[in-house]
């Protein structure tokens, strides 16, 4: 019995370290990517780079903007890996000031990704 607990153990914790890899690899090749300016005026975007609290906003966008039908996945993971980011960052923000900050800069690294997400769905047209 504690031997099937322990390796119920050890590969939760395997799936939530290849998932976390996962997601900052996406963050870092959406990363790479540019946001054009008709996007950014669209979304109310007041720099280059969204914070946080436009990540909401710019999934709503996402989701009635043109659904390509190849970033669904994508979009669930990231999704996912920001509600665990600002859940830790909340339970963490007493603990640590230098654990705090990284969260919130990938959690801005998430709103980017919506951001591109978004630049990627819209017609081109809109994009000129």
């Amino acid at each position: 019995m504690t031997l099937s607990i322990l390796i119920l153990i050890f590969g939760i914790f395997a799936l939530a370290q290849f998932a976390v890899s996962y997601c900052r690899t996406l963050l870092i090749a959406y990363g790479k990517a540019e946001i054009s300016p008709r996007t950014r005026e669209l979304a109310s975007l007041t720099s280059h780079h969204p914070n946080p609290i436009d990540f909401a906003r710019l999934m709503g966008f996402v989701r009635v903007a043109p659904d390509p039908g190849d970033d669904a996945l994508e979009i669930g993971t990231i999704t996912s890996y920001f509600h665990a980011l600002r859940l830790a960052r909340v339970i963490s923000a007493p603990l640590s000031n230098r654990i705090s900050r990284w969260m919130e800069l990938e959690l801005a690294k998430c709103a980017y990704f919506a951001a591109v997400t978004l630049d990627r769905r819209l017609p081109p047209i809109l994009n000129r």
